[in-house]
């Protein structure tokens, strides 16, 4: 139903009725999930706004062609013709990448042949009047030219799988990630994106693959990769987070042609359940999760910072970052004297612990963070999932956690711009707990059409954290549709008034996601349909039933029994 901008900006991207909606395709890439078009009317638009004006930029996208045809649209913003720019596939597998410019002439250029392919690849397509446009298939330059026109903006939404006042464009394929910079990046910073997406999506750079702790016999360390690094004095990325929680800044030493990137091996963020920390160095605990980080060259130290917002009261002195000096793929064994057990975290705020000075995060190890109490700086509190889902003219709200240390309260919250939101309830948390537990709540008063859902976590001492936000889209119609018998351990009958010939997409789904029926059904005034017979007979359980049209959505929920 949508697709959550990750930047803050709120550029959220949403399709224009339900049957554009792509599907959403799990462990696809690598693991991850990827959107999936299916090169006959899915598309997906961001609202236009002067931020997505550009007259340079610097994009990433990771597609994975089903289909090559004509064309494969996957960024564009404007019509054919009159492009403020655009991503565009060929049945030859080349990238297409026109410009109209303020002068109104107009250059359309494309890359070599044969790049596009059914796996995932990174394409890099950046300009600049002052530099031209480079285009780039893992890192190796497929085409390259010295434009120096500025392009002309326009008032037309961002469109990803289609271009707009077109036929014949929507993309047949799949999207895993798409960025988006406002300028060209630095080569520096070229190479610390592209290691990031190199790892996560198992793709093998052509060059500068500085990243190795991706591959199978390093642990698959995939996650959140992010870096540091140095090409020369005006090519320079010396602050550096990602998308994770680790955060590496000022460092000292940092030469020419020198970096530390890292990534984790996306061990849950959870309460200490290893044994695996330092003996004899009053530690009572670590965290799951470890990082592992290459280093080219040799810098001298810098600065680990951890973003622990939401993982529970943490007293900085209590905090140890844990580093495996001996590469022996445990911490048992290390010390502080040895360099192993590294103290004096100071609290930045704003829930940002600091190591300053760290020089022991060489070439190859793994670290961690650990504590000295896990009585009062327990670190995390683990959500295991947060669901929002539209039912009967209100949105059902579920969540679980897995483990729960100081916990006072969940708030749910919900915006209409995923910016701004306002408090829907208040639910009382367990304070304590390492079991599994599982929340319920309704919002029966939702906003009407796309509106955003997150669950506020507030500690005892007055520390909060959110969650992932979900999206829902709600619109009033005048037609009904009705489920019955409900509740039910026979067939199911769905009936819709106010329809006459038209098709309705019907899926079922249970509380977690999972679809266990999928069919479009063409409905006539009045009618009753099956939607499920005794050969398909659903487990005995809670439901959601969703009946969407060419642009409304519907749903039930359904009791099994």
């Amino acid at each position: 139903t949508a697709w959550a901008d990750q930047s803050g900006n709120a550029f959220n991207a949403a399709p224009p009725t339900t049957t554009a909606r792509p599907a959403f395709v799990s462990n696809s890439a690598n693991g991850y999930p990827t959107l999936d078009f299916d090169g006959t009317d899915d598309q997906l638009w961001v609202n236009d706004n002067a931020a997505l004006d550009l007259t340079q930029w610097h994009f990433f996208i990771v597609p994975l062609i089903d289909t090559q045809k004509d064309y494969n649209a996957f960024v564009v913003k404007g019509n054919d013709v009159n492009e403020n720019y655009e991503m565009l596939g060929f049945a030859d597998a080349s990238m297409h990448m026109p410009i109209f410019y303020t002068d109104a002439s107009r250059t359309f250029p494309n890359s070599t042949t044969s790049q596009l392919t059914a796996t995932a690849n990174i394409f890099e397509y950046t300009y600049s009047s002052a530099v031209g446009r480079d285009v780039y298939r893992n890192n190796n330059n497929i085409y390259t030219d010295n434009e120096n026109k500025t392009p002309a903006t326009n008032n037309f939404s961002l469109y990803i799988g289609n271009e707009r006042n077109t036929t014949g464009r929507f993309l047949n394929g799949d999207l895993a990630e798409v960025i988006m910079y406002n300028a060209r990046l630095n080569s520096a910073q070229r190479i610390i994106v592209n290691n990031y997406l190199a790892a996560k999506y198992n793709c093998t750079l052509t060059a500068n693959d500085i990243y190795v702790q991706d591959n199978a016999a390093n642990g698959n360390f995939d996650h959140d990769v992010a870096g540091i690094g140095r090409v020369d004095a005006s090519n320079i990325q010396n602050d550096s987070r990602g998308s994770g929680i680790v955060r590496i800044i000022n460092p000292t030493g940092l030469d020419n042609n020198e970096y530390y990137i890292w990534g984790h091996n996306n061990g849950v963020l959870g309460a200490y359940t290893t044994t695996d920390y330092p003996s004899g160095q009053g530690l009572q605990g670590r965290l799951v999760r470890i990082w592992r980080g290459t280093e080219q060259g040799a810098i001298t130290s810098f600065d680990v910072r951890f973003d622990l917002t939401g993982l529970g009261s943490v007293t900085a002195s209590h905090l140890r970052l844990l580093v495996d000096t001996d590469n022996d793929g445990t911490f048992v064994d290390e010390t502080a004297a040895g360099g192993g057990v590294i103290s004096g975290a100071s609290s930045l705020g704003a829930n940002i612990y600091a190591f300053t000075g760290v020089t022991a995060m060489n070439n190859n190890l793994r670290f961690t963070l650990g504590t000295t109490s896990i009585s009062a700086t327990p670190l995390p509190i683990e959500l295991a999932d947060f669901n929002a889902i539209y039912s009967d003219n209100k949105v059902l709200i579920n969540w679980s956690t897995v483990s729960e240390q100081n916990n006072d309260y969940f708030t749910i919250e919900k915006s209409k711009d995923g910016i701004n939101y306002t408090s829907v309830s208040m639910i009382k948390g367990t304070s304590n707990s390492t079991s599994r537990l599982d929340y319920t709540e309704t919002d029966f008063s939702p906003f009407h059409g796309l509106s955003y859902y997150r669950l506020k976590q507030t500690d005892h001492d007055g520390k909060i954290s959110y969650s992932q936000v979900a999206a829902v889209n709600f619109k009033l119609s005048k037609g009904t549709f009705a489920v019955s018998p409900n509740p039910t351990d026979g067939p199911i009958h769905l009936e819709f008034k106010g329809f006459q010939n038209q098709e309705i997409l019907v899926v079922i789904r249970d509380m977690s996601g999972k679809e266990y029926y999928a069919k479009v059904l063409i409905a006539d005034e009045e009618s009753k349909l099956i939607a499920n017979d005794s050969e398909n007979k659903l487990p005995p359980g809670t439901y959601i039933v969703i009946a969407s049209t060419i642009n409304e959505l519907y749903s039930q929920k359904l009791i099994i029994k």
